[in-house]
């Protein structure tokens, strides 16, 4: 993993693996940014090109400036990295304290195929790819959601693509969680994303009604049938692994789940979905044909994950590190040596 120091502007890029076709990952900003906080960020994405056995890699920019420097430190990075954005080697996106706005100076030399971005009711379709490859993950492991009760970690425009895929496919949301706490029972998704646009994290106190919402600690309880998580890193600790027992796991945010979580469940034998698959989607669209169609990449998302999946699930190591060594066999086609550390928070 190689990291750059950025010299019109304080920060820094990390390049994943090298010799890759293209890298691709957020930008994001904050003074006390550092790389190594980045990292599983980056190694997310590597793991997902691994996945669709793309020879490309994960890669991350930190602009360590303030806020209100922002825009002045975009500039800056659009015109230090302009061979690398206009040839398509390096991508990125939105990520902590930007928008697409402010990054507005390198969004515009991004050549993937942004089909992603486009809003379907509410959240972009990245967020709803997201959806079905975790719902997809997610059958794998509990054989059907028809009459499966699930709890979704934290919720949000990803959460909200869980929530309906799932119902879609005959489960009943029973929990979500944000930050902000944790609203229980029977939740309909088209009420979850009228709270979620109008309320965001609060959208757990809006669904809770008269009552106050849960602890977010409480989403971990094991009596339901598939537990999602990806709020961020490490989401899923080894205390909410100990409370989750037996349940399923959907990870479906980068390094959802930490290492000392998976440790807690392989030993329990509880079955985990690693987050650079169930939340493959997204990338299938990049270098897209553009004329594929929604529902030509919804279709090509849940049978790449339907397909990891049957690989994957009745391995004796569980399907996490099944995933990984999946993904691992196809780097050493095309690098001299794994990349150490496995997406894990």
């Amino acid at each position: 993993m190689e990291t750059r120091q950025l010299e019109s502007t304080p920060g820094f890029v990390i390049y994943d693996l090298p010799g890759a076709q293209h890298y691709v990952g957020e930008t994001r900003l904050g003074s006390r940014l550092i790389p190594g906080n980045a990292t599983m960020l980056v190694r997310h994405i590597t793991y997902v090109f691994a996945t669709l056995e793309q020879q490309r890699s994960g890669a991350s920019v930190g602009l360590k400036s303030d806020p209100s420097d922002a825009a002045n430190a975009v500039e800056a990075l659009a015109t230090e990295l302009v061979d690398d954005f206009t040839s398509g080697k390096l991508s990125t996106g939105p990520g902590l304290r930007l928008d697409a706005k402010l990054l507005a100076p390198v969004l515009a030399h991004d050549q993937r195929n942004l089909i992603g971005n486009d809003d379907r009711d509410g959240i972009s379709f990245n967020s709803e790819l997201i959806g079905v490859g975790a719902t997809a993950a997610a059958a794998g492991l509990v054989g059907g959601l028809d009459g499966k009760r699930i709890a979704i970690e934290g919720f949000g425009p990803a959460g909200l693509g869980i929530a309906r895929e799932a119902a879609a496919a005959g489960a009943t949301i029973a929990r979500v969680a944000t930050a902000k706490g944790c609203a229980n029972g029977q939740l309909d998704p088209v009420a979850l994303a009228e709270a979620w646009l109008a309320d965001g994290d609060m959208c757990v106190a809006t669904l809770s009604g008269d009552g106050e919402p849960a602890k977010p600690w409480t989403i971990w309880k094991d009596d339901v049938d598939v537990l999602f998580c990806g709020s961020k890193p490490a989401a899923m600790s080894g205390d909410g692994a100990s409370m989750a027992g037996a349940t399923p796991v959907v990870a479906f945010s980068a390094a959802a789940v930490s290492s000392k979580a998976l440790a807690v469940l392989r030993a329990a034998g509880t079955p985990v979905a690693a987050d650079f698959v169930a939340a493959a989607g997204p990338a299938l669209g990049w270098w897209a044909d553009p004329a594929l169609t929604y529902d030509d990449l919804r279709a090509a998302t849940a049978d790449t994950v339907n397909a990891v999946m049957s690989e994957t699930v009745g391995h004796d190591d569980g399907p996490f590190m099944a995933a990984c060594y999946r993904a691992e066999a196809f780097l050493k086609t095309w690098q001299d040596k794994l990349p150490f550390g496995r997406p894990l928070g």
